[in-house]
């Protein structure tokens, strides 16, 4: 296969580190990342997939040019396929988005990120570590309340706001968190948990949500129910049974400790040996053993100076590895291949490996 230069002149809008709101974090042994969504649409325009061209939308993006000052403006139409990627990953946008989204705002620190024409006409999000699901549901409803002051938004007395998805329709709110699950996972527990939630009106997903695979016994807890309840009884709910599965999750690590200590420490070993000592890693090798080496400090069975689960999970997405292969400028044959070489030596590099 011919070679070719991985050059591409991107990333420089600021997207080429992990979020700074990531950055600040501290981790805690299950809960990771939350975030708070919440779908809006324009009174009297039609949906985003009715519309035909951005004119109809025109006015309201400039009400938003005034009102999201200090926001940076991205527009879709201007990035190349793995910024895109690149954006999806750090969760800034949902992968809908890049195919069919105008623009996004995004906040100094990513910690808010408001699609404009993905499904509905303004999305608008907030993303934390460490902080209470109705402290981000609080700043995502202070803005949307300073963007309702500008635009008209499409609202029924009886169903409340109206979207274009039917099970949006409602409070328009969708929660989730972040949860890594690897006892439960070892227990062959998530099945019936997910179909239990189910019946309360609530879902475990991928890490980017609906139509994805779980990476690293990572799942994303959230509510699928918006109508009949408000936003505070669909949060408290929420943090509810989060509060439940880490307990459950708690209680199977116990048992992992009592009953299978030494498959464990053999797993956890193994994984230390493949990422500190690997010369090609892919993705989802990459993300288990990342899991087993979480599982492994925190049950004390291995010390690892500065190792920071949540933050390596998503260096080790393509588009933030291909991010270092156009940083590095260097000669390829298979992009793939690279890919996989460049995610071993990031590994190694960051476990102090050869």
């Amino acid at each position: 296969m011919k070679s070719r230069r991985w050059n591409r002149q991107v990333m420089m809008m600021g997207y080429d580190h992990i979020s700074p709101w990531m950055q600040e974090s501290e981790e805690l042994p299950v809960e990771m990342s939350a975030r708070v969504r919440l779908a809006r649409n324009v009174s009297h325009l039609p949906f985003p997939y009715m519309m035909k061209g951005n004119d109809a939308i025109a006015p309201v993006l400039e009400k938003l040019e005034k009102t999201l000052t200090g926001y940076r403006r991205v527009e879709m139409s201007g990035l190349q396929f793995e910024d895109k990627a690149l954006l999806v990953e750090k969760h800034l946008v949902s992968p809908l988005f890049t195919k069919q989204g105008l623009l996004s705002y995004i906040s100094e620190d990513e910690s808010v990120s408001i699609m404009v024409n993905e499904e509905d006409h303004l999305r608008i999000q907030t993303m934390g570590v460490g902080i209470p699901m109705m402290d981000l549901y609080r700043k995502a409803d202070a803005i949307d309340d300073m963007l309702e002051s500008e635009v008209d938004y499409a609202f029924d007395e009886k169903y409340g706001y109206l979207t274009a998805c039917p099970t949006n329709v409602g409070t328009g709110l969708r929660a989730s968190v972040m949860l890594h699950l690897p006892a439960l996972t070892f227990g062959s527990r998530i099945q019936p948990l997910s179909a239990n939630l189910s019946r309360f009106g609530f879902t475990l997903r991928g890490i980017y949500g609906e139509g994805s695979v779980p990476l690293g016994h990572i799942y994303q807890l959230s509510n699928q129910l918006t109508l009949g309840q408000t936003e505070e009884e669909i949060i408290n709910n929420l943090d509810e049974l989060k509060e439940r599965i880490v307990e459950e999750e708690m209680e199977m690590r116990s048992w992992l400790e009592s009953e299978h200590l030494l498959e464990v420490k053999d797993s956890v070993y193994r994984s230390y040996g493949l990422l500190k000592h690997a010369y090609r890693m892919p993705l989802k090798e990459a993300a288990k053993c990342l899991s087993d080496l979480k599982l492994g400090t925190d049950l004390n069975l291995i010390e690892l100076e500065g190792f920071q689960f949540q933050k390596w999970i998503q260096l080790i997405q393509p588009a933030f590895i291909k991010m270092r292969l156009n940083e590095k400028d260097i000669e390829i044959t298979s992009l793939e291949h690279a890919v996989e070489e460049e995610r071993a030596a990031l590994m190694r590099q960051l476990l102090g490996g050869e």
